[in-house]
């Protein structure tokens, strides 16, 4: 239904009132009563132009003519806006300018600073080649192939305007801009602003590849979520500090060896804000398996740490939704945001995440389209939100941070602090677990001033909520590796088969028996990923061959697939040397150890690490904290010094704190990694490319 009269007119101004119920609208609400009396008069009279009322009529009415309307309809309401759109009932507002002032008359040569208006738009006229160059150099965007100016200011593009125009002869003749105070320079400036708000695309690619991608991200509002778990974000971060770990020397002393980088891989629920599962890792880049250890953290169950050496401790309720209640561990997501990342978009990651969780990747280099742009802080503000208030509430606060930029140091070389003050690593991860847990029972605003925690088990109750729950025989494969090896052997020279594996030899008596399969492939599965000495095998029609065990130099320690590629890769560059006699494992951290001006490498990291996870595994609290006693600042101090020489003593000839350690833990432990989890073959993954670590 038409909300106006039938149009009357003919020629242009019919053509323009046939299209009257299109016209855009505007608040008249926000006009001032002076200007909205004046609107509404000249509203009605088009109105009762529209109804073919002569001039007189619209005379008694208005204080309008018909000639005035008639002008107001073709020069103001059919002329386009900058929207796009024609102004329509806008255009009947008064005292705003529809047109720019264009200047007829030419210009003078007069200096008393009157008598300009219009200057500049009357020489583009009368050059516009001029206009086309001034303006490609305005929206000039870098190329960053090449050497060039880049961020150039507003003075820049004034000065070479003055040039071009000195060359046409303005100087010369003393005409504008040559003849004013500031030679044009505001009138230039308010120029340069108005062609880069005309031309917003082409000035975000100015101002460099961060406004570009701010400028083409979304508000989230074509992508909401409703429930919690429906969309989680995982990204890594590098920890800005620097840290040290104590190492035992040949001569018994202890020396702090410096780690510069430490990535902490986090994933967290969009919905409820909560902090799902972590993953801290000492390599030079996040690789695809910390990804998957990150996966892994979210759907198992959390502890909290012994704290023995932070000060900080957790709060109250402070934890992780494993944590909090049975019913919410090993919940799945539906979707898995992540960057550009290599490791975060790996198969094997993609793959993991679709048949374990049952989430999709959101990726900016995904092959499917998706809303995700790449390296993007405003596509995942919420886990970025969460890494500032990490670095800001905690490592950023401390005198051993790198800070966010070279600035930040204020002349303080955080190496130095943290070999003074033996900063480890130790309590860095402790500090790190405090920090999140803490984080995950903290009130935040965004949730009516409640926790994560607390407002994920408030939703949790919630009869229309159902949570999806990962299988845990999944979630104890996702590391887990499989490769097809060939049974080696000889029945004639009486060499039992053997398989080698990652490095390493594997038998077990069942194996030893089966000459048949010499010369045949089988499966053979790492499926512990802390403890590389055992890996099970099967025949490749699913026949069970039972759990193999790694030869000398492997079988001693407990060590994982990737520490073993290190070693070896160590020994063959004849770096370190190993006998039959020696465990690899043991010989590479007195290698490390012993070195002081060999840096740490991740990998002694992970061996340390796996050692003292085994240890709170597999031996008493009491002999634990004697162990961690060894390798604790405090024992720079003259009281645990005293400590650990009387334990020394009592042992006999100076252990060092690895032989310590070599005693707890013997080959005899194996037989409970063995049975720590009942393994099927048949629920084991399928077969998987061969990762490279």
């Amino acid at each position: 239904m038409n909300r106006y009269p039938i149009n009357s007119r003919s020629g242009k101004v019919g053509e323009i009132l046939n299209l009257i119920d299109t016209w855009p609208t505007f608040d008249e609400g926000a006009l001032t009563d002076k200007i909205r009396e004046k609107f509404l008069d000249r509203k009605k009279a088009v109105i009762l132009y529209l109804q073919g009322s002569n001039d007189e009529e619209i005379r008694l009415h208005t204080s309008l003519s018909a000639k005035q309307i008639y002008r107001l309809i073709t020069e103001r309401c059919s002329l386009t806006h900058e929207d796009g759109r024609i102004y329509g009932w806008r255009g009947l507002i008064p005292n705003q300018n529809i047109k720019p002032y264009n200047r007829i008359k030419k210009l003078n040569s007069n200096n008393d600073g009157c008598g300009h208006s219009g200057a500049l738009k009357l020489i583009f006229d009368i050059h516009p080649l001029l206009r086309l160059n001034f303006n490609e150099r305005i929206l000039r965007i870098p190329k960053s192939s090449k050497i060039e100016e880049i961020n150039t200011s507003k003075r820049s593009h004034w000065k070479w305007l003055l040039n071009e125009l000195k060359k046409l002869g303005y100087e010369a003749r003393y005409e504008w801009p040559f003849n004013t105070k500031k030679i044009g320079y505001q009138t230039i400036c308010t120029y340069i602003q108005s062609v880069l708000e005309n031309n917003p695309k082409r000035t975000v690619k100015i101002n460099g590849k961060e406004s570009t991608q701010k400028y083409q991200t979304g508000d989230g509002v074509n992508r909401p979520i409703h429930k919690p778990f429906s969309r989680v974000e995982m990204d890594a971060h590098k920890i800005d500090g620097r840290f040290c770990i104590i190492v035992p020397d040949i001569t018994g002393a202890y020396t702090s060896k410096i780690i510069h980088r430490i990535w902490i891989i986090v994933i967290i629920d969009v919905f409820t804000r909560v902090v799902l599962g972590y993953h801290i890792s000492f390599e030079k880049e996040v690789n695809q398996n910390d990804i998957l250890r990150t996966i892994k953290n979210s759907l198992i169950q959390w502890q909290p740490k012994n704290n023995m050496i932070s000060e900080i401790k957790y709060i109250e309720n402070a934890g992780f939704p494993s944590y909090l209640s049975k019913d919410l561990l090993g919940i799945c997501w539906d979707e898995t945001s992540v960057d550009g990342a290599l490791a975060e978009n790996s198969k094997l990651v993609e793959k993991t995440l679709l048949e374990v969780v049952g989430s999709k990747l959101i990726s900016p280099i995904s092959q499917e389209p998706n809303f995700s742009k790449r390296r993007n802080k405003d596509d995942r503000p919420f886990i970025e939100s969460f890494f500032r208030h990490l670095s800001c509430n905690g490592f950023q606060r401390l005198s051993n941070t790198t800070g966010k930029d070279h600035k930040s140091k204020h002349g303080r070389d955080p190496e130095k602090i943290a070999l003074a003050g033996q900063f480890q690593l130790e309590y860095a991860m402790e500090l790190i677990d405090v920090i999140i847990a803490n984080y995950n029972a903290t009130p935040h605003s965004s949730l009516g001033y409640r926790t994560p925690l607390e407002y994920l088990q408030t939703l949790s109750h919630n009869p229309n909520i159902h949570f999806r729950y990962a299988d845990s025989h999944d979630i104890q494969n996702i590391l887990s590796f499989r490769k097809k090896c060939r049974v080696n052997g000889d029945l004639k020279s009486g060499r039992a088969p053997f398989v080698n594996f990652q490095g390493a030899r594997y038998s077990n008596e069942i194996l030893r028996q089966r000459y048949d399969l010499i010369g045949q492939s089988i499966w053979i599965v790492n499926h512990l990923e802390n403890d590389a000495r055992v890996a099970l095998a099967n025949t490749v029609q699913g026949g069970a061959l039972g759990v193999l065990r790694a030869s000398p130099p492997w079988n001693k320690f407990p060590h994982s697939l990737l520490v073993r590629k290190t070693i070896n890769s160590a020994i063959q560059r004849k770096i370190i040397h190993v006998s039959q006699n020696q465990d690899a494992i043991e010989e590479f951290l007195n290698f490390i150890e012993n070195n002081k001006k060999i840096p740490v490498h991740p990998a002694y990291l992970e061996a340390r690490r796996i050692l003292t996870l085994t240890m709170e595994e597999n031996i008493g609290q009491h002999i634990l904290e004697k162990a961690k006693d060894k390798v604790r600042f405090d024992t720079f101090k003259s009281e645990h010094t005293n400590k650990i020489n009387k334990l020394d003593n009592s042992r006999g000839d100076g252990i060092k704190g690895e032989n310590l350690i070599s005693e707890m833990i013997n080959t005899d432990s194996i037989d409970s990694f063995e049975t720590q989890s009942e393994f099927k073959l048949e629920l084991l993954p399928a077969r998987r490319k061969v990762r490279q670590h």
